[in-house]
């Protein structure tokens, strides 16, 4: 697409959310068609890892500790080389540059040096320097990162930024090793593929982007790869052939005033690759996500155990479903959700979600013994229902929670275990006819008595 423009593509924000504007991302300057060559490159990941970091970084211009402190102004930069980024900042040198042109061409011989050490990047700050970059234009082709941060105590700082990148691994942000990113009003394309608009990779990279456009082609590139911190405010963005947040493990990501776009997979994709680990965290306010697959969940948890909050926001999916939980995992390629036939090491996922101030429209799934703590608020609007998803398996399971103040309109017969009403009467239930099915024996189901109740619209709930 040329230009992402929120009146055609989005359709019109609710007043809590975004103005409406018309909006270009890189891509509207340079056609990804005249890089098509580098955008179809699959990366290659079946190398040997390395666990410590490599030396010498490769660099055309270094500022390290020999070169303290500099600041450079209306400069350009260039290089053509494999595995040699543009500018070098390293050894706690700090760094200063306004109203600079980067250019870089060369390829990642290595993917795991350039995803985990910033090799190749156009812009590298490692080992506990510091930049900040105001009014930079940096476009990088064959496979490289524009702007890296690596090591703890290395913080960039962006503000005003033009980022255009082909090839594989060329994230926009990309933070790793304990580094820091915070930018301002970045306009960023990339179109290869595991090329995810702001990313933070192992062991944790930490970005923070404001008031910014994004926009990722490839395959499996997010608008956020989550690996420590992301957190977003004012981001309009698409995932042509990805989600809006990928995340693996106990990460944390948090979307404020943002509108974003998926293409693949789910509107996020959240999981842990290895070991299912607790402590992850989704925060959605003010904000709109929108799946345009037609299988595409809203919301895709696997292998995980996680808080999500979604306050003010909506979720927009063609599939009719709104959550998933599942045993599952995303493989390598970004093409399927692998589940017990790739890996049978993996545990159900748990998802536990509070929504507040939001209308909703669409189904809760959970497969293989997963489980949804479903807990509307604060006038929350749902219409949807919550089933087990056809799994061989244990069954899946759901806990919903109605404060008075919220509402719930069935769309089909629904089996909970834990069920629990503000209201007291039901009476903020529209069933169209359909069952509510409650665990008359589970704890916060026992208000209910075990009584047949009918329920406003032709339907009722009665026990298991």
């Amino acid at each position: 697409m040329a230009s992402l423009s929120l009146l055609s593509i989005f359709g019109l924000l609710p007043v809590a959310c975004l103005a409406v504007v018309t909006i270009q991302d890189p891509s509207d300057v340079i056609p990804p068609s005249a890089w098509a060559a580098d955008n179809a490159i699959v990366p290659d990941y079946n190398v040997p890892f390395i666990a410590t970091q490599p030396s010498p970084i490769q660099a055309a211009y270094t500022y390290d500790s020999r070169k303290k402190s500099v600041s450079v102004d209306h400069q350009s930069y260039t290089v053509n080389k494999n595995d040699t980024s543009v500018i070098l900042v390293t050894d706690g040198a700090k760094f200063d540059a306004s109203y600079i042109d980067v250019l870089k061409y060369g390829y990642s011989s290595n993917l795991l040096t350039a995803s985990f050490y910033g090799f190749n990047a156009a812009v590298n700050v490692a080992n506990g320097s510091e930049a900040t970059l105001k009014n930079v234009n940096i476009t990088v082709h064959n496979g490289a990162a524009n702007i890296y941060s690596y090591g703890t105590g290395t913080v960039v700082h962006v503000d005003n930024a033009w980022l255009y990148s082909s090839g594989p691994v060329s994230h926009g942000l990309y933070a790793s090793g304990n580094g820091t990113i915070i930018a301002h009003n970045v306009q960023q394309f990339s179109g290869g593929m595991r090329s995810s608009s702001f990313s933070g990779d192992s062991p944790v990279g930490d970005v923070y982007v404001y008031n910014s456009v994004a926009h990722a082609a490839g395959v499996g590139s997010a608008t956020f790869y989550a690996l420590g911190t992301i957190y977003a405010e004012n981001v309009q963005s698409i995932s042509e052939k990805g989600p809006v947040v990928f995340m693996d493990g106990a990460q944390n990501a948090t979307l404020i005033n943002c509108d974003s776009t998926a293409g693949l997979l789910g509107g996020v994709a959240i999981f842990s690759s290895q070991i299912r680990t607790s402590g992850a965290s989704l925060k959605l306010k003010n904000s709109r996500i929108t799946t345009l697959g037609k299988t595409m969940p809203g919301l895709w948890f696997g292998n995980t155990i996680i808080n999500v909050d979604i306050d003010t926001t909506e979720i927009n999916t063609q599939s009719g479903v709104l959550v998933t939980a599942n045993y599952s995992q995303i493989t390598q390629d970004f093409d399927y959700y692998a589940g017990y036939a790739d890996n049978n090491n993996l545990l159900p996922a748990l998802v536990y979600a509070t929504v507040s101030e939001s209308k909703l429209k669409g189904d809760l799934v959970a497969y293989n013994g997963s489980y949804i703590s479903w807990k509307l608020q604060d006038h929350t609007s749902w219409t949807g229902a919550a089933y087990d998803g056809a799994s061989a398996g244990k069954a899946g399971t759901f806990d919903v929670a109605l404060d008075s103040s919220s509402n719930w309109t069935l769309t089909k017969d629904t089996k909970v275990q834990n069920f629990t009403d503000g209201d007291r009467t039901l009476g903020n239930i529209q069933s169209a006819g359909f069952t509510l099915y409650y665990n008359a024996s589970a704890g916060q189901s026992k208000w209910l008595g075990g009584k047949t109740v009918k329920l406003n619209g032709g339907g009722v709930a009665k026990p298991l």
